[in-house]
């Protein structure tokens, strides 16, 4: 299949998604982003032609599927641009930084009946792919934690994404770098719809604009619990994960959501093991192009990435003012209905 690679800098093109593509055998046929100096991040890593002008470059290659990057707040302008030509694309998340703009592209996509996945990677950890098998048999699920912590973030700048560290163009820090993973785990194990958030944040760790550590509770439909904590305040570039999930049939928590004893309430256990931080970006590659070989939808869309984003502006504007932000009014209540 021929691909060709828009917005290229992106730091997960280098380090996650070329290795993926050649591994599968796939032809990048071409790299593309705004500028020649964005662009040459990647000259040293595939051997392709490299462009700074997207129409020339899907015009000259004519590729079969696109993955498309770009700074947070223009991915939902570039995702916009794809549909209007009718591209089937993958998309990094957060897919922009306002759930009201995405939304009518994801409905357009819908529409349109293109391809579009977002790359919510943490659905392809084994013990969140064991549990998703396994649903109908956990009941109600009551608390759900998701932690993901990783170093400082002046590591964006040595990558050439120093756009990641002004929150105008990346929506916020680890909120819209990480968050994305724990909301949209929240949306596809334990609820229906989240329906109320509430965030804190800080600044003052790393002395950027954006914050060091976000922490969120968030309520779902029927009473469930999510805590996520995401956070750029590890003294090395090193990543500190946990996850947990608590229901009527079970308990499952652990470090590693590669390797993970599940605690079954009627006293047996299973011992869940596979893919691991290091395979799920290769997973999510390969399950992509898979899906759209076969005409299937992807594991993830665009409308997903909606309800996600949605739940995250939510968390936003809590931390901002300091106060619950409910998303769905409970009935005869329309105070604070901020999103």
């Amino acid at each position: 299949m021929k691909i060709a690679i828009l917005g290229a800098s992106h730091w997960h093109v280098p380090l996650m998604y070329i290795d993926a593509l050649n591994a599968l055998g796939e032809e990048i046929v071409a790299v593309a982003d705004t500028s020649q100096e964005l662009v040459d991040i990647v000259k040293d890593r595939v051997d392709c032609p490299r462009y700074t002008d997207y129409e020339r470059c899907l015009a000259e290659t004519k590729p079969d599927f696109v993955f498309a990057h770009a700074p947070h707040r223009d991915m939902t302008d570039l995702a916009a641009w794809l549909i209007h030509r009718h591209v089937p694309f993958h998309m990094e998340k957060p897919m922009g930084t306002d759930w009201k703009r995405l939304e009518p592209v994801a409905t357009k996509a819908e529409t349109e009946g293109l391809f579009c996945s977002v790359a919510l990677v943490s659905r392809y950890y084994a013990i969140v792919q064991w549990l998703k098998a396994r649903q109908a048999e956990l009941g109600q699920v009551y608390h759900y934690y998701y932690r993901l912590f990783a170093g400082d973030p002046g590591r964006y700048r040595t990558w050439g994404v120093p756009w990641m560290l002004d929150p105008e163009l990346a929506g916020g820090g680890p909120l819209f770098n990480f968050g994305p993973h724990v909301v949209d785990l929240m949306l596809y194990l334990c609820t229906t719809e989240v329906v109320e958030v509430s965030a804190r944040w800080t600044h003052g760790l790393s002395g950027e604009a954006i914050e060091d550590i976000a922490s969120l509770t968030m309520v779902g439909a029927d009473g469930e619990i999510g805590v996520g904590e995401v956070s750029y305040c590890m003294p090395s570039n090193t990543y500190e994960r946990y996850f947990s999930l608590d229901c009527d049939a079970l308990h499952a928590g652990g470090p590693d959501l590669g390797d993970m004893v599940v605690n079954w309430r009627n006293g047996q256990s299973d011992h869940v093991k596979g893919n691991a931080f290091e395979d799920v970006y290769p997973a999510y590659t390969w399950d992509t192009l898979e899906r759209f070989r076969a005409g299937q939808p992807p594991l993830a869309t665009a409308r997903d990435m909606v309800r996600t984003l949605r739940v995250l502006c939510a968390a936003r504007e809590s931390a901002a003012i300091g106060r619950p932000v409910r998303i769905v009014p409970a009935p005869d209540d329309d105070e604070n209905c901020g999103v």
